[in-house]
């Protein structure tokens, strides 16, 4: 018998009360513990999607299967809270819940330990680097022990390098803790480099246009990025991607 998915869209649209259509009849899936990104235009509905997923919008018609609570969400700033230490900024998802606080200090301890920050618990956001901030808003995320992760370009604006880095960390994390990933980007080099499945949406009224399976093993190596495996990947998402400007033309 096959598996039902983890989560999925079926048929959705979103009609905003302005009467931008953002989504027309999207379809997508995920099954558990994997990795899907989502690659398009700029006001193509990727963040959409997310907020659907994540249970903060709902379709204007079509239905959504999600985790009913167990989801983290990973924004393209690091929207910390500046007067608060990054311990106490880790801690807010567990606060929410009432966690009690020796569990919750020693899973914020945890979150930080994993994202590189252990040193810095009594830091203030303001003490940190960019790439250090949103190593926080992910130990945020990640504090729950969420089985669904939805990350909106969170790295985006950060310098190559860290972006790197930041690429690595993830996958190492994601395949530590064995979460569904749903992650937004621009950009086609790290779609390849992070998914097993890229998901290409077309421009506004958004709708999945293509999909490409990037099989390659985990770990993945900085080395990956200069193979001829994964030259050839982003040919074919970037050619996904040309077809769907075009279609939109």
């Amino acid at each position: 018998m096959k598996q039902a998915p983890f989560l999925a869209l079926h048929q959705v649209s979103r009609r905003f009360a302005n009467g931008v259509q953002a989504l027309q009849q999207v379809d997508l899936q995920a099954a558990r513990g994997e990795f899907v990104s989502l690659l398009g235009p700029s006001g193509c509905g990727k963040s959409t999607v997310l907020r659907l997923l994540a249970g903060l919008d709902a379709p204007s018609s079509g239905s959504v299967q999600r985790p009913a609570d167990d989801v983290g969400y990973v924004f393209q700033e690091p929207t910390l809270m500046p007067w608060a230490t990054v311990a106490d900024n880790v801690r807010l998802p567990l606060r929410l819940r009432r966690a009690p606080r020796a569990q919750a200090d020693a899973a914020v301890r945890s979150a930080l330990a994993a994202v590189g920050l252990d040193g810095f618990a009594q830091a203030l956001p303001r003490e940190l680097s960019g790439g250090m901030k949103m190593r926080a808003s992910i130990a945020r995320a990640l504090v729950t022990r969420p089985s669904l992760l939805l990350l909106d370009e969170p790295f985006a604006a950060l310098d190559e390098i860290t972006r790197f880095k930041l690429n690595q960390d993830l996958l190492a994390l994601w395949q530590r803790d064995a979460f569904t990933a749903v992650f937004v980007t621009h950009s086609v080099f790290e779609a390849v480099f992070l998914s097993q499945r890229i998901v290409v949406m077309g421009a506004r009224p958004g709708r999945v246009v293509a999909e490409v399976v990037v099989d390659a093993p985990y770990p993945r190596l900085p080395a990956f990025r200069s193979s001829p495996a994964f030259i050839g990947w982003c040919a074919e998402v970037s050619q996904a991607m040309e077809q769907a400007s075009e279609a939109a033309l």
